[in-house]
């Protein structure tokens, strides 16, 4: 009896990477009126930007995998005879770990372990992607679940956003607050506490945005594994690691894009980082 790793797509592990490892990933779903995508399957990155362009100010929206989306995905796994441990992005932020749990409930939740990351893009990817490597190495469902327990508390992210009109429309911030922020060129530095996001920083600058970010990273080095993630501002991401090459190896940050979901919500331009902090 083998473990597979399941998680959804707002964990934005590039898809060579969960290819390779065999890492089941569930879209989420990507609203534009009464069109809707899942997140990787039926909508590129290209697409999604192109349209949005295309369609602003009307900004699109997401919602949760529902548990029948995850019961096709469990299902199979049981009855070839291995277990599964899934693992999601925070609760707070989305329905999805929810519906996991509840398909493991119609599955057989002794088979199914259903984690909440607490967090969301590469932090979730990195407890997927030492979760498989562990089950590669033929671990058990009780040790992966304990790796990822150990990891959890370990995982920073930390971004800042180029505009406030997507956390404004999804309810993040006022109005008053986004148009303010606008008009002053403010751009909000965010991490995850407690699986939400919390503002921490307010620049007027996107080199004042990197220089904080820069220096958040460096007081929690070292990392035992560190990514930069953007929607749409790869320059800008370069930048960052450059910042962050002084005290973490430049060969072992990855750069990715972050997903569509992510970027309905954070907008493009945003540039952060996802770590796990060395014990």
């Amino acid at each position: 009896m083998g473990v597979r790793i399941v998680t959804d797509s707002s964990a934005d592990i590039p898809r060579e990477v969960a290819e390779s490892l065999g890492i089941v990933i569930v879209p989420l779903y990507i609203h534009f009126g009464q069109d809707t995508y899942r997140e990787g399957v039926d909508i590129t990155p290209n697409e999604f930007y192109a349209r949005l362009e295309a369609e602003a100010p009307n900004l699109p929206k997401t919602s949760a995998p529902s548990p029948g989306d995850f019961m096709k995905v469990y299902q199979p796994i049981l009855d070839a005879g291995d277990e599964v441990v899934s693992v999601h992005l925070s609760a707070a932020f989305s329905g999805t770990y929810n519906a996991a749990r509840l398909a493991a409930f119609g599955v057989g939740r002794d088979r199914v372990t259903v984690i909440d990351s607490r967090n969301v893009s590469m932090c979730l990817g990195w407890l997927a992607i030492e979760a498989a490597r562990m089950a590669r190495r033929g671990a058990s469902r009780d040790e992966i679940v304990g790796l990822i327990s150990d990891m959890i508390p370990r995982l920073r992210i930390s971004s800042f956003l180029e505009t406030l009109e997507f956390v404004k429309y999804s309810g993040r911030v006022s109005s008053t607050e986004a148009f303010l922020g606008t008009m002053l060129n403010i751009k909000p530095v965010l991490h995850i506490e407690g699986g939400k996001a919390v503002p921490v920083a307010k620049v007027r600058t996107r080199e004042q945005a990197l220089d904080t970010l820069a220096e958040m990273a460096h007081e929690l080095a070292p990392f035992q594994a560190l990514a930069i993630m953007h929607t749409r501002a790869p320059d800008v991401a370069e930048q960052l690691a450059e910042r962050l090459s002084s005290f973490h190896p430049r060969r072992r940050i990855v750069i990715a894009e972050a997903g569509v979901a992510m970027a309905s919500h954070v907008g493009p331009g945003a540039v952060g980082f996802c770590g796990v902090v060395a014990k």
